[in-house]
């Protein structure tokens, strides 16, 4: 018998005939939900349906079709065969019935509810037309509500579940109630746990490779000596490149007997004044041993630690300074700055580290600075920073020397950019030792004639080595209360030279110097004050907290300039007064945050390493930038304070300081002091020498007399005054000489 040929329908695959079922029903099914009649398609269609499921034909007929055509679209193993069919025959039947149940004139063909409600009554009817209702559903979709409502029973406890768990709870101990609970809380953890699962592995894949890197850097490690990078150096406080000229244009060496052509600014008083040799110094070395493997291992360690805690970082290079290294980091999107500083201490742990430091972000960079200790530091010398080409640049009226930064960069700062500098850090973190570094920094660049100091060091010790050099106004001073002498005597000195400034319509200094004589100018004046607590203790808190904030506040243009150091950071010494008034600050390691935030206004100085390790924190900058200061042995600063002694006559030395500045009994040559009367105690041989000056000049000022008779500034003030009350000579008359009046 031939065999019969299979129908061209049966020939289709499943799946095509799947898909073709599901596009119609969509079709369908948006074309009902939209309702257009006005098309021939509608009409028929919306006729047959408003007769087959009567006026809510869109709710019964619409939602079923177009969740079925997604059902059949996504699910590969459900297709549409005469088993749905019914189902889908049974949906329409029975949810029209059920409606018609609710509202007994409901007209629809579909609605059985008419014609069995006689034969069943009305609420076996509702039972029988619901249960065909889940039936259809279950046909449909393959959703059975009597197994969600068994899976839902499952995890619900019984009754005798809560019987035996209440009687079991009383027996429990308050430990074993407390572990329960934290197992409870495991629990509902449990599905937070599966949302990162995802996350955790690739964190976790990121960690094994970081290791496998570690372990071959352990196993190939091998030591080598990298040199500090040599980059332009640069100057943190001013804008501007170095200067040209080999640095012996502005040193002598010992050889030397013309010291013509050293300095850049003229000489008026010492016009053969010669600056102390280099050779004074020691040169000290620029290598560190640093590891490139241990390098790689601490920056494995970094990203291994942060990974630990969700945070990925891409490490972008590092930079090794004269104490740390700075690791540099890229976090990725989304991770907040605040969260890697959160983590400094497990980083100090992950890397064995004394004490690290955040930077975050470092400014300009876009990235985020790890600082890590040196396991062997640097030592940084003053001749290196002296004999570098920065230290001449034009552009730094006071240049003073501060150290290397973490970069490896030499940083210079200048004091009339300060303009004052208030330097802060607890014993033994190399705060004297930068204090004399400043010091030794000016005086390898400035003459006597250029540049004066007056020193006070309650302390006694610290600066009394300076004792003796021609630069001191003053000897230097210990006792408080003369320390407040000295103060007032600077307040004068400063509204003098405003005086002076004002006839000649000078802004500063410097305006003032270029348009009066060489004989007139006037030189810098740097008061140092070592320890402020001593004298903000000494019982005058308020007149030398006064007298150093007016100094602050106005003396800068009249070539002025105060460096402050404490060793006690606390708001009773430094009080807001004064830090309003000195902007550029440098903190050495302080005891705590607090004190940090008292001479840095933020964090960070706490974390530093001591031995010149520090702060610095100049006017005009957006942050503190880290810098190793230089080291000044003391036999270093005794070899440049001789050499500067070796070139004054002790008798002419006599001459030139003012002890009475301290004493408060200083004559200021037209000074505005309150109630000032001129005294007429000074030497008379030292007034005829005087007048027999001004008598062959036929011109008297301060500068002539200073020149003539090797007196210091203050005191040929006062003689000029003396000469003025005498009728010697007539009264000051701006930048000019004064005149004359006897022969």
């Amino acid at each position: 018998m031939a065999r019969r040929k299979k129908g061209l329908l049966s020939q289709i695959p499943e799946d095509y005939k799947t898909t073709a079922f599901a596009l119609v029903f969509l079709f369908l099914g948006v074309i009902a939900f939209l309702g257009d009649t006005n098309s021939l398609i509608g009409k028929y269609l919306f006729g047959f349906l408003i007769q087959a499921f009567g006026s809510l034909y869109i709710w019964i007929f619409s939602p079923v079709l177009i969740i079925l055509a997604v059902f059949l679209f996504k699910e590969k193993n459900l297709h549409f065969n005469s088993y749905r069919a019914t189902g889908l025959l049974f949906y329409f039947t029975s949810l029209t019935t059920l409606i018609g149940w609710y509202n007994i004139n409901y007209q629809a063909i579909l609605n059985l509810y008419p014609v069995l409600e006689s034969i069943l009554g009305r609420l076996p009817l509702l039972f029988s037309f619901l249960i065909l209702f889940f039936v259809s559903l279950f046909i449909l979709f393959r959703y059975s509500i009597v197994h969600h409502a068994l899976d839902t029973a499952k995890v619900l406890p019984t009754f005798s579940d809560f019987k035996d768990s209440y009687a079991s709870e009383k027996k429990l101990t308050k430990a074993q109630r407390e572990a329960r609970g934290s197992v409870a809380k495991s629990k509902r953890l449990s599905v937070e746990e599966k949302k990162i699962s995802k996350e955790s592995s690739s964190l976790e894949k990121q960690l094994e490779e970081l290791r496998r890197e570690k372990e071959q850097l352990a196993r190939m490690k091998q030591p080598k000596q990298l040199q500090l990078e040599k980059q332009k150096n640069r100057k943190v406080s001013v804008s501007g490149g170095n200067s040209g000229g080999a640095i012996s244009s502005l040193f002598g060496s010992k050889k030397e007997i013309n010291p013509a052509g050293k300095t850049e600014i003229p000489v008026k008083t010492f016009s053969n004044w010669q600056l102390p040799s280099l050779d004074l110094l020691t040169k000290r070395g620029t290598d560190i041993p640093v590891d490139e493997h241990e390098i790689r291992t601490k920056e494995i360690e970094i990203q291994e630690s942060l990974l630990q805690f969700g945070i990925q970082v891409t490490m972008d290079g590092y930079k090794v300074g004269p104490t740390v290294i700075q690791y540099r980091l890229k976090p990725s999107k989304g991770v907040k700055l605040q969260s890697i500083v959160n983590l400094k201490k497990d980083l100090t742990l992950a890397l064995h580290a004394k004490n690290i430091r955040i930077q975050a972000p470092i400014p300009g960079l876009g990235v985020v600075g790890i600082e890590v200790p040196n396991e062997e530091r640097q030592t940084i010398g003053l001749h290196e920073l002296l004999s570098d080409p920065g230290f001449q640049n034009k552009k730094l009226d006071i240049p003073i020397a501060i150290g290397k930064d973490v970069s490896g960069n030499l940083v210079f700062g200048d004091l009339t950019k300060m303009p004052h500098l208030l330097v802060a850090g607890q014993t033994a973190s190399g705060k004297s030792v930068g204090m004399n570094g400043f010091l030794i920094s000016m005086l390898y660049k400035f003459s006597p004639s250029e540049l004066k100091l007056i020193m006070v060091d309650p302390k006694r010790v610290e600066l009394s080595v300076y004792n003796g050099i021609p630069h001191l106004l003053t000897p230097v001073i210990t006792n408080p209360e003369k320390a407040l002498n000295s103060l007032k005597w600077c307040v004068a000195e400063m509204l003098r030279r405003y005086d002076m400034a004002t006839k000649v319509n000078a802004r500063n200094l410097k305006e003032y110097n270029a348009k009066v004589t060489k004989q007139e100018r006037l030189p810098y004046i740097v008061i140092v004050i070592d320890e402020l607590a001593d004298l903000m203790m000494s019982g005058q808190k308020k007149e030398v907290e006064g007298n150093i904030a007016r100094i602050a506040q106005m003396a800068r243009a009249v070539g002025m300039h105060l460096i402050v150091a404490t060793q006690r950071p606390s708001v009773d010494v430094i009080t807001g007064l004064i830090k309003a008034n000195i902007p550029s600050r440098i903190a050495f390691t302080v005891a705590s945050q607090i004190d940090s935030r008292t001479v840095l206004d933020k964090m960070g100085a706490e974390d530093l390493l001591g031995r010149g390790d520090m702060l610095y924190f100049p006017t005009g900058n957006l942050s503190a930038e880290r810098v190793q200061g230089m080291l000044v042995e003391t036999d270093e600063i005794e070899a440049v304070v001789n050499q500067l002694k070796l070139t004054v006559d002790p008798d002419m030395l006599k001459n030139m300081q003012d002890p009475e500045i301290a004493d408060g009994k200083s004559s200021t040559a037209g000074s505005i002091m309150e109630g000032y009367q001129g005294d007429q105690d000074e030497s008379p041989e030292i007034i005829e020498k005087a007048i027999q000056v001004v008598k062959e000049s036929k011109k008297g000022s301060t500068s002539l007399i200073q020149r003539k008779l090797g007196l210091g500034y203050a005191r040929a003030a006062k003689v000029l005054d003396i000469l003025e009350e005498l009728g010697v000579v007539g009264p000051a008359n701006g930048s000019k000489p004064r005149d004359v009046y006897v022969d």
